[in-house]
């Protein structure tokens, strides 16, 4: 009996997965267009811009709104008004139903996503680690960083220390001798944004899952990378 309802419990497991591949690969292809253009410069502008999910209810009305070259922009509000779905559309996880938006002058439909993502970084609240090594995790923003690098931007995102306490320290494998609680996960992404070392940078609640003692960690982690950046960030406090 044991047998058989592990068993049934796989099945389910597997039949779940299966369902997640299948809606991912349903998702539509991002359209890339075929002038890209460069971005000049490092500001962001929304212009008139709206945005829906479904086609029907709109989440975003006619936002007007400039981020000025290494400023800091702070979007706040209530839960559900849309701020991170607006701070997503600057690194063109979604396109706008109507309006533009720009980073450095340019319409983010018209820039390369490659381009795009050596201009604009961001660290959200739900951080994503993959099934590799720790090092490779950090090394996503730029892959081709030396070993050096990746550690200088470990140590300013004050996570070092702890990488090198993990079994085979910056070989180890997230998800097997690597576990992260949630705020050393998000250093991990911070250094991941640092070693990418892009002048635009989107924050949302990058402090959200963090006790006390790491969201001390995470702010002066923050406070280096936001450095001379062209900044938006989300947050509560």
């Amino acid at each position: 009996v044991l047998a058989v309802g592990y068993s049934a419990g796989i099945r389910k497991q597997a039949q779940a997965a299966a369902g997640r591949l299948v809606r991912l690969l349903d998702q539509p292809k991002l359209k890339v267009t075929a002038n890209p253009q460069l971005p000049q410069g490092n500001s962001v502008e929304f212009d008139g811009v709206s945005f829906s999910y479904d086609g029907t209810s709109t989440v975003l009305h006619e936002v007007d709104l400039t981020l000025e070259p290494a400023t800091m922009t702070a979007l706040v509000g209530a839960s559900g008004s849309g701020k991170s779905t607006l701070a997503t559309l600057v690194p063109r996880f979604h396109d706008a139903t109507a309006g533009t938006v720009r980073v450095g002058g340019v319409d983010v439909r018209e820039i390369d996503p490659a381009v795009l993502y050596r201009h604009v970084g961001f660290v959200l609240q739900d951080v994503q680690l993959l099934g590799v090594s720790v090092a490779d995790n950090i090394r996503l923003g730029r892959p081709g960083a030396t070993n050096e690098e990746v550690y200088q931007a470990a140590e300013a995102a004050h996570v070092h220390d702890r990488i090198l306490a993990l079994p085979r320290g910056y070989d180890s494998v997230v998800g097997e001798d690597a576990h992260f609680s949630g705020g050393e996960a998000q250093r991990v992404s911070i250094a991941r944004a640092l070693l990418a070392d892009t002048p635009v940078l989107v924050l949302d609640e990058a402090t959200a899952s963090a006790d006390p003692d790491s969201e001390a960690q995470i702010q002066a982690a923050l406070s280096r990378l936001i450095a001379g950046r062209t900044v938006l960030v989300i947050a509560h406090r």
